[in-house]
């Protein structure tokens, strides 16, 4: 049985820890918590890469990895990610959890004590950060910046997500842009940094066999819980239950050979902190969330009018996204199939097989949560961003529990935000 604590460990700074004997290998996770977007978007999204080139004591990545080496094995990744309306920068581990490594006591203090070297120790070269490190991570983040086109697949839900949410923070992207990328410097960086350790709220994890009174121990014997009391970022997202206007309808020409078509609505106030969330994750499974959805069985199998439907309900937001590829000619016809699916859903026509197959899937996707640390890491991260404390197995009581009544509310609930339509130029 998992035991979950969070705990408060000075002036913002939280730490949850995830008790459990189950897993082999300890996760922790270091990460600071500020606004999405803004100015400063393009240098938080570069910091941990260039944070991750060294310290003042492992000054490069051969002398970090020799260390990493040394710590039977362990793992650090910088880490940027979007948590609603929140970014998330830092740094995630993985090591052997000491309980099951001989001669390994102490293992977990050493990689906390490393992370808060690569988060508040850099390597610096006259008083800012090094140069050539700099140039190096500006020029990759550019090329990932870049990079996000050349997957039409992934790039259409992004591309809905700008347009549909363009006057909300939700719609900036988590890399910046590659204009602010472009401006990087080392000085512009190093300020930057300074800026966002002034800012931001720390989140803390760890899974693993430790009791969290000794993690909170580690933690606190560094300077990731030592801080001066001042107003620090609250992570929170602003939910717009409605759209502010009519549906509008977006077409866009790109060199792709398949169309891609999106969806974006809103889902009545449904999200992690309101609403009915676990009646809206039936929901979206019926509607489109499995191989028996009803976007899989009608739109693409009967239909044929499409290569692949599905529907994600984006709980950190409360919106959700109908993501399809099409061809051209079937624009018109698979949106309003993709629309009638829905409408069938609103007015009750839902088997009891189509129920039930939804609860099997959630109920089985939220227990193979429990059995992934990495995951449980992420779903910790999400609650503490949206400032919620509901574990997986709360979300499987609630599944269990959710009626047909409930489900066909949150279809009635939903409304269409936008289409957009990535039309195949080069068909």
């Amino acid at each position: 049985m998992q035991q979950v604590t969070r705990k408060k460990l000075g002036a913002g700074v939280n730490l949850t820890c995830v008790t459990t004997p189950k897993f082999k290998r300890a996760v922790l996770r270091a990460a600071l918590l500020l606004p999405l977007g803004g100015p400063d978007a393009a240098l938080r999204a570069c910091l941990p890469q260039v944070l991750r080139r060294g310290t003042a004591q492992l000054p490069d990545l051969r002398a970090l990895g020799t260390t990493l080496d040394e710590l039977y094995g362990a793992r650090i990744e910088a880490i940027v990610r979007k948590e609603g309306e929140t970014l998330v920068i830092g740094f995630l581990s993985d090591c052997i959890d000491e309980a099951y490594a001989p001669g390994a006591a102490g293992l977990t203090g050493r990689v906390v004590r490393l992370l808060a070297d690569l988060m508040f120790d850099p390597y610096l070269q006259d008083g800012v950060f090094c140069p050539d490190y700099t140039t190096g991570e500006r020029d990759n983040l550019i090329d990932r910046i870049a990079a996000q086109k050349n997957d039409p697949r992934t790039w259409a839900p992004k591309r809905l997500t700008e347009l549909m949410c363009a006057q909300e923070a939700y719609g900036q992207p988590a890399l910046g842009t590659a204009e602010q990328a472009g401006r990087i410097t080392e000085n512009k960086l190093y300020t930057a940094y300074l800026r966002a350790l002034e800012e931001a709220q720390v989140e803390l994890f760890y899974c693993g066999t430790l009791a969290p009174e000794a993690v909170a121990h580690l933690f606190l014997d560094t300077p990731l819980a030592r801080r001066t009391e001042r107003p620090f970022y609250l992570p929170h997202t602003t939910v717009a239950a409605q759209p502010a206007g009519d549906a509008r309808e977006v077409v866009e020409e790109e060199p792709v050979t398949q169309g891609k078509l999106s969806l974006g609505f809103r889902t009545g106030g449904s999200c992690l902190t309101g609403g009915d969330p676990a009646a809206y994750w039936m929901f979206q499974t019926i509607y489109g969330g499995s191989t028996s959805s009803k976007l899989f069985v009608n739109v693409r199998e009967k239909h044929s009018l499409c290569y692949y439907a599905s529907a994600q309900f984006i709980a950190s937001k409360g919106i959700m996204q109908v993501n399809s590829g099409i061809e051209n000619r079937d624009f018109a016809t698979a949106r309003d199939e993709i629309l009638r699916q829905l409408d069938a859903c609103r007015q009750g026509d839902i088997t009891e097989p189509e129920l039930e197959s939804a609860r099997k899937t959630l109920v089985t996707n939220w227990r193979a949560m429990l059995d992934d640390p990495l995951a449980l890491e992420r779903y910790w991260l999400g609650q503490a961003a949206a400032g919620t404390l509901t574990a997986p197995e709360d979300r499987i009581q609630q599944t269990e529990a959710v009626t047909l009544g409930q489900v066909v509310a949150a279809a009635q609930a939903t409304t269409l935000d936008m289409v957009y339509f990535m039309k195949g130029a080069a068909q």
